[in-house]
């Protein structure tokens, strides 16, 4: 009997143990992706209780995004990707910032990786509740990649276009993300277009990594967009990002260049370029411009040399043409284009040496009057003050506004300055994009013949 009594005493304390400690089962949803100057993050969790259960505080989360402990800042009732909801099923937890912790690019560079470790839990000694119920742990946990996460590419609008190749028989489909504000479409006035041309990394079929790889989407802040202005004195601008399967420096052959032979991508690209002008008349032909970095900087070199004045500027950043490549006849047409270079002095992938600095000295030889560049000592962390980042980074610069001063316009010795690149301003504005905003074609070149190939 006593034994009976025993067995008895025990089970009433399980289930009294098992009441007190259920676990609440969540299901991952999506993440949100953050793009920084160096990194990608993710900065938001977004899962489905089980049950609904009434809003906690967010400090009784313990949330490990990739093998590292992550403070939650906020939770909020939502939609399933994460959009504020009072009567939604899910629940949105916002994570404080950690740059370099985020989803990341593969080592390829043209995929998101496939394994990203995602775990949802209680704090010890903390408990959710849901009317009447009580939970001290969660259930929520993933080993695989949430490759449809939310991010500001959610913005853009993407498509593919088809065209000739160059140096060889065939056509080539390039993948690319269109920004077009809402405040801007249909107002009836004529728009800039801001082009931007992804590095060597970026290559491949996902516009999303040439968006989010070098802050990209910087484009579309506030901050950037508030330096554009339309026709009609509304702020803003249109943001075309282009991507090629490769890389722009790839040739007819499958072989690489800087300048030597022609790449592959010359005439799909202006197609393309054409294409979308042409399939939106609220674009201003006279304000076009053009830039990208490293492989992206060569391509954009190659734009101004195969199509004179027909970009109103062009913002080259880092770029690979290397100019024992540039004539001294392309040197004198390129000095009636309105270009403004940016690079740091230490970048060991694309030496200035060889290709900026003395094509800007030969420039200024030539008499441009509108050719400028900024020349950093090095790449040193805005998100991070102080970090010092990888030379070839120069690009930071530019997506965090702060490209704001050139070098003097001279044939003599260059002085790289962190303070913003230089000592001159260009015509006196503050930044380079207040600069690119005031340059405007009067002529500029119209398609010869309409754009082969087309959207998918």
């Amino acid at each position: 009997m006593n034994k009976m009594r025993y067995i008895a005493a025990l089970a009433a304390c399980a289930a009294v143990v098992s009441a007190h400690a259920q676990t609440l089962k969540m299901e991952p949803q999506v993440v949100g992706v953050t793009t920084y100057e160096a990194s990608t993050a993710v900065n938001l969790v977004v899962v489905k209780p089980e049950v609904k259960i009434d809003l906690p505080d967010p400090s009784v989360f313990a949330v490990n995004t990739n093998g590292t402990d992550r403070n939650v800042i906020s939770v909020y009732p939502s939609d399933a990707r994460g959009a504020f909801n009072p009567e939604g099923e899910y629940l949105a937890l916002g994570l404080e910032k950690a740059t370099g912790r985020g989803l990341g690019l593969s080592k390829a560079g043209s995929v998101w990786r496939e394994d990203y470790k995602l775990k949802v839990d209680l704090k010890k000694g903390k408990a959710l509740k849901a009317g009447k119920q009580k939970f001290t742990a969660i259930d929520c946990e993933t080993e695989k990649a949430l490759k449809d996460f939310v991010s500001e590419a959610d913005y853009f609008n993407k498509g593919t276009f088809t065209g000739k190749a160059t140096g060889k028989v065939g056509d080539i489909t390039l993948t690319y993300a269109a920004y077009e504000p809402w405040s801007l479409k249909g107002d009836g006035k004529a728009n800039p277009l801001v082009i931007w041309l992804h590095g060597g990394g970026e290559g491949g079929l996902d516009v999303s990594i040439t968006l989010l790889g070098n802050e990209v989407v910087s484009l579309i802040r506030p901050q950037i967009q508030s330096h554009f202005t339309t026709e009609g004195g509304e702020g803003g601008a249109y943001v075309l990002s282009v991507q090629c399967p490769t890389m722009w420096m790839g040739t007819a052959d499958g072989g690489f260049n800087h300048g030597d032979y022609p790449s592959v991508y010359a005439d799909v690209l202006k197609s393309c370029i054409d294409n979308y002008v042409n399939e939106h008349p609220d674009v201003d032909r006279n304000r076009i411009y053009v830039g990208g970095c490293s492989n992206g900087g060569y391509m954009t070199m190659l734009m101004l040399l195969r199509h004179p004045r027909f970009f109103a500027a062009a913002y080259p950043t880092c770029e690979a043409y290397m100019d024992q490549y540039i004539s001294d006849v392309q040197i004198k047409q390129l000095a009636e284009e309105n270009i403004w270079i940016v690079q740091s002095y230490d970048d060991t992938t694309v030496d200035p040496k060889t290709h900026c600095i003395p094509t800007f000295q030969r420039l200024v030889k030539a008499g441009a009057k509108n050719v400028w560049m900024s020349m950093f000592e090095s790449v040193v962390g805005i998100d991070n003050p102080g970090q010092k980042l990888f030379g070839h980074f120069s690009w930071c610069y530019l997506f965090n506004d702060v490209v704001t001063l050139s070098q003097e316009q001279s044939e003599g010795d260059v002085k790289p300055s962190n303070n913003g690149g230089g000592s001159v301003a260009p015509q006196g504005h503050a930044n380079i994009y207040e600069w690119m905003n005031a340059q405007v074609l009067t002529a500029p070149e119209m398609p010869q013949q309409p754009a082969r190939g087309g959207r998918r």
